[in-house]
């Protein structure tokens, strides 16, 4: 199941990183390490691309639906605020039927946007906590289906981990929520529809801007 590979490959990302990190011998005294805020005051405009797996469930006060896999995908950007926090926009959606040009009766998906803020708890430590508030949307393009949107939050947790230059990989882990709408159908309606997911994700993230732009 690709959920296992993306969980496996995002622990495997993170210890092999914790493993690599250098000490602060004299032998190796050409490496300082900074904190991810000392290094991004620099290039402060960051943007981020990301995709994994998410366990997505939609439910109702008529019907308790169960958690099926989907691909998720999420891009963000923002910048940094001060030393221990950065701001942003983040677009992110869930995919649980493609849609097809030919046929206007299939494609079904949940989508947020939302106003996020990640914050570096420890001063010398790439780790990153994730919070969001915004707007969530559900598209159900089949005959039977009813558009819906309402109010979502996420919280989360990444790694961010150095490629070369302004480039970083960002193994996360976040948990989405959210309202959806009522759905008048005469025959089955639906009220208080919602949503909630939680999602294993790789991010690459680029810094820019500033003097180290």
């Amino acid at each position: 199941m690709i959920l296992k590979f993306v969980w496996k490959a995002c622990r495997g990302v993170v210890c092999l990183a914790l493993l690599s990190l250098p000490n602060r011998a004299a032998g190796q005294a050409q490496f300082v390490p900074v904190s991810p805020a000392n290094t991004q005051a620099n290039s402060p405009w960051w943007v981020s691309g990301e995709f994994g797996e998410g366990q997505l469930k939609l439910s109702s006060d008529q019907q308790q639906g169960d958690a099926v896999p989907t691909f998720a995908l999420g891009f963000a950007g923002g910048r940094q605020i001060n030393n221990l926090a950065r701001v942003g926009v983040k677009l992110n959606g869930w995919l649980l039927q493609a849609s097809d040009l030919n046929d206007p009766t299939v494609g079904e998906s949940v989508s947020n946007v939302m106003g996020i803020i990640d914050v570096f708890p420890l001063r010398r430590s790439r780790l990153f906590v994730r919070g969001g508030w915004g707007w969530a949307s559900y598209t159900n393009n089949q005959p039977t289906g009813s558009n819906g949107n309402g109010m979502g939050w996420e919280t989360g947790a990444g790694y961010e981990i150095p490629l070369r230059g302004q480039l970083r990989l960002a193994p996360t882990v976040e948990y989405a929520a959210g309202s959806l709408g009522d759905a008048f159908d005469p025959v089955a309606p639906q009220t208080q529809r919602r949503y909630s997911v939680i999602e294993f994700k790789l991010a690459v993230v680029f810094r820019f801007g500033g003097h180290g732009g």
